[in-house]
C-alpha cells in the first residue's frame, strides 16, 4: 500500500505542477486579454480560463476530423459552461479563449 500511495503522491504532484504552470500561462497572457476585451469581458473570460483548458484536453482527445469540429465542439462546450455561469460569449470572445487555451494547453504539454 505504501508503494501505490507514493506513486499516486508522484502523478498528483504532476498535476499540481502542470496546473501551476497553466495558471502562471493565464496570468501572461491576461494583459493581453485586457488590452482586447472590455473590463466586464475580460473578467468573465478570466473566469472561464479553467473551463477553456477543459474544452480543449476534451476537444483533443475526441479525435475530430477537422479544425472546423473541433472548433464547433469548443464552442458548444464553452457556450453551455458559461450559460451555466450567466455569462454570453460572442464568437470573437470564443475565438479569442479557444485560441488563447489551445496554446496554453500545447506549451503545457511540451514540458
Amino acid at each position: 500500500m505504501g508503494a501505490w500511495s507514493r506513486i499516486a503522491g508522484f502523478f498528483k504532484g504532476l498535476f499540481v505542477k502542470a496546473g501551476d504552470f497553466i495558471k502562471k500561462l493565464w496570468t501572461v497572457a491576461e494583459p493581453f486579454l485586457k488590452e482586447v476585451l472590455s473590463a466586464s469581458t475580460a473578467a468573465a473570460v478570466k473566469s472561464l480560463q479553467d473551463l477553456a483548458i477543459e474544452a480543449v484536453k476534451q476537444v483533443a482527445i475526441q479525435g475530430l476530423p477537422t479544425d472546423d469540429a473541433k472548433r464547433k465542439a469548443f464552442a458548444d462546450y464553452m457556450t453551455k459552461a458559461a450559460m451555466q455561469k450567466g455569462i454570453e460569449l460572442g464568437d470573437y470572445e470564443l475565438n479569442l479563449l479557444r485560441e488563447t487555451a489551445y496554446a496554453i494547453w500545447k506549451k503545457s504539454n511540451e514540458q
